[in-house]
């Protein structure tokens, strides 16, 4: 696989991140574990993927790279506390998560040196 597949493959994870935080940041607490608990094991592979390339990576691909890698570490624990957490603590907790996975998917774009997409 390429670098180039290699990061595109990157940035299709963290968009996939990012859909499911989103949907379960708009779902009841129920409908929401499911999810997080999608959204967490996307982290975690995710974060797996940007270590590996964090260590083949140029030195500013890396900073970038490992920047991503700490967003992630956050959507992690947030993640983990709301599949612990009341409606209404797990409702804002899934926001927040959305909100995280924005970043994240902001972090790639910086770590791949692709200017972001239009929405």
């Amino acid at each position: 696989m390429t670098v180039n597949e290699t990061l595109d493959q990157m940035l299709a994870q963290a968009r996939e991140l990012q859909r499911t935080a989103a949907e379960a940041a708009n779902k009841t607490v129920d409908q929401m574990q499911p999810l997080i608990r999608e959204s967490v094991k996307n982290a975690q592979e995710l974060q797996q993927t940007l270590s590996k390339h964090a260590i083949e990576s140029s030195a500013i691909a890396s900073a970038q790279t490992q920047r991503a890698v700490e967003q992630l570490s956050a959507f992690v624990k947030t993640g983990s506390e709301a599949m612990r957490q009341s409606t209404e603590q797990a409702q804002a907790a899934a926001a927040k998560m959305a909100q995280q996975s924005r970043e994240v998917v902001e972090a790639m774009r910086a770590a791949m040196q692709k200017p972001p997409e239009p929405r």
